[in-house]
C-alpha cells in the first residue's frame, strides 16, 4: 500500500505536476502541456537591485527635474501622505542622458554596457505602483503580492503549477538572498526557493548550504526515514528536502564548477575583475542553473545581511554609480550569453528594484534645515525592464507624470506584473490556486490583469 509520499512520487512529477494536470484537464486536455495559454518562456531570471534603483536617474527621463531644480514641487503634485523624512526641493538627475539603439531609448549613463549593447533587447514598464513605502514590505509585495501575510513567493506559485524539468534540481533558486529562509506560505516546502549562498571573503565563491553532506550516508538516512510511520506534512517536508539534497549531490557540483567555463566567457560576466567579479559569478550560475533546466531564478544584487545596497537616501550619485559599476558589465554579459546560446527567446530576464525614488531630496534635520543629497522611497510610480520571454524589444509601456512621482498612463499594479509573468509561462493567474483554510488562494488574489501591450 503507498503511503501519501509515494503516491505523490509515482505520480508523474509530483504534487506540483498534480497542479499542472488539473490545469490542463480544465483547458480539455489540449496538448500544449498543462496550460491555458501557449507558453512564451519556460523559465525566469529576476535580477534583483535591492534597495530601490532611481528611475528618475536610469531609464525614466524628467526635464522638469533640471527647470525645477533647486524649487518645490509644483502644487499639481501632492506628495503622498507618508514619507520616511520631510521632503525639501527637487533634484535634478546627475547622469547624463543619451539617445540609444535603434529604438532611440533615452537614458542616462548609469548602465553603459547595457545601453550600448542590448538597449535595443529592453522591453521597459514605466508605470508600476503600489502602496508600501517600506523595504520589507514592499520587497514581500513585489515576490508574493501581499505587504505583510506570509504568503507564496512567484517563485513557488510557478513550480507548484509546473513542476521541475529536472528532478536532480530544485525549480526555484535564489542565488544571494538578503533572506535565505523565505516561506512558502500555505505551499508545501518543496516549493520553496533554494539558497545559493555567500561565501566568507577569504574564499569567494558561491556555495551551496544543500551540497553539505551533514551525515556520512545520506540515502540510508533517507531509507531509514522513510521506513517509519509518516503521517505528518513537517516530516514529509523533512524527507523532501533530504532526498533533494541526496540528487542535488549528483549534478548540482558540475553546475556550480564555473571553472568549466572559457576564459572568454568568465571575462563577458566581468569574472575576475575586483568591482565585477561576485556578480558575474552569481549571473554566470543563473545561466548554468537555467540551462540545467531551474524554471525560476532570483539573482539578488544587495549586501548579504541588510540588503538595500541601492537604497541612496545620500550620496546618489557616488552610490548609485558604484552599484552600477559592479552590475552593468555582469547583465550585459549576461544577455549576450544567452542569446549567443539561442536562449534568451524562451527565457525571461527582468531587472528591478523593490520601488523607485522621490523626485526631492528629504530633509536630514527638519530643525536645521540640513538635508542628504539623496532621494526619498517612491512605491508610486517606477521601472523595471524585461528581456526575451515573448516581450516586445525596444518597447516602453506606460508612463508617470513630469516629476516621475505617480504612475500616471497605463498603470501596472504588482498584481497586473504577476499576472503577465504567468502569461508568458502559460498559466492563467485566475485559474491556478490552492485550497487553503477552506478558501481557494492564487498569487494575483482578488484581481489583476496581464499587460498584452508587452506581447510578441
Amino acid at each position: 500500500m503507498f503511503s501519501r509520499r509515494k503516491l505523490l512520487q509515482k505520480s508523474v512529477l509530483g504534487l506540483g505536476s498534480l497542479a499542472a494536470v488539473d490545469l490542463w484537464a480544465r483547458q480539455g486536455g489540449s496538448m500544449s502541456g498543462a496550460l491555458h495559454h501557449t507558453p512564451r518562456a519556460s523559465r525566469v531570471i529576476y535580477i534583483f537591485l535591492e534597495g530601490g534603483l532611481s528611475h528618475l536617474d536610469s531609464y525614466d527621463y524628467k526635464p522638469a527635474l533640471a527647470k525645477y531644480a533647486g524649487k518645490p514641487l509644483p502644487k499639481s503634485i501632492t506628495p503622498p501622505k507618508f514619507t520616511f523624512a520631510p521632503q525639501g526641493t527637487v533634484i535634478p538627475s546627475p547622469f547624463d542622458w543619451h539617445h540609444y539603439g535603434k529604438s532611440g531609448t533615452y537614458a542616462s549613463d548609469l548602465f553603459p554596457e547595457v545601453n550600448s549593447r542590448h538597449i535595443d533587447d529592453l522591453c521597459f514598464i514605466h508605470s508600476l505602483h503600489h502602496e508600501s513605502n517600506d523595504h520589507v514590505t514592499a520587497k514581500t509585495v513585489l515576490h508574493t503580492g501581499v505587504p505583510i501575510e506570509v504568503r507564496p513567493t512567484l517563485g513557488s506559485w510557478l513550480i507548484y503549477g509546473l513542476g521541475s524539468e529536472n528532478e536532480n534540481l530544485p525549480g526555484y533558486i535564489d542565488i544571494v538572498p538578503t533572506d535565505p529562509n523565505r516561506p512558502t506560505g500555505f505551499l508545501p516546502s518543496e516549493y520553496i526557493g533554494t539558497s545559493v549562498l555567500q561565501a566568507d571573503k577569504k574564499k569567494g565563491d558561491l556555495i551551496w548550504e544543500n551540497l553539505k553532506p551533514r551525515f556520512s550516508d545520506q540515502r540510508r538516512h533517507i531509507d531509514f526515514i522513510e521506513a517509519l510511520n509518516r503521517s505528518s506534512d513537517p516530516v514529509e517536508n523533512r524527507i523532501s528536502e533530504m532526498e533533494m539534497a541526496f540528487r542535488m549531490q549528483t549534478e548540482a557540483p558540475e553546475i556550480m564548477d564555473i571553472n568549466r567555463e572559457s576564459t572568454a566567457t568568465k571575462k563577458l560576466y566581468g569574472i575576475g575583475d575586483d568591482h565585477t567579479d561576485h556578480f558575474g559569478k552569481a549571473l554566470l550560475l543563473a545561466r548554468r542553473f537555467s540551462e540545467a533546466g531551474v524554471r525560476y531564478i532570483t539573482v539578488n544584487h544587495a549586501t548579504p545581511r541588510y540588503g538595500n545596497l541601492w537604497d541612496q537616501h545620500s550620496e546618489l550619485e557616488k552610490g548609485h554609480r558604484g552599484n552600477a559599476n559592479a552590475v552593468d558589465k555582469p547583465i550585459a554579459g549576461l544577455l549576450h550569453d544567452l542569446k549567443r546560446r539561442g536562449l534568451l527567446e524562451d527565457t525571461l530576464v527582468m531587472c528591478g528594484s523593490e520601488f523607485g525614488r522621490t523626485p526631492s531630496f528629504e530633509f536630514f534635520d527638519g530643525a536645521t534645515g540640513r538635508h542628504q543629497n539623496g532621494r526619498d522611497h517612491n512605491p508610486h510610480g517606477f521601472s523595471m525592464w524585461f528581456a526575451g520571454g515573448g516581450t516586445k524589444a525596444g518597447y516602453h509601456h506606460g508612463a508617470t507624470d513630469d516629476f516621475g512621482y505617480y504612475a500616471t498612463r497605463g498603470k501596472v499594479s504588482i498584481h497586473d506584473l504577476h499576472a503577465t509573468i504567468l502569461k508568458i509561462m502559460g498559466i492563467d493567474h485566475e485559474m491556478l490556486t490552492y485550497n487553503h483554510s477552506g478558501r481557494d488562494f492564487r498569487l494575483t488574489d482578488v484581481s489583476g490583469y496581464s499587460v498584452d501591450d508587452i506581447l510578441v
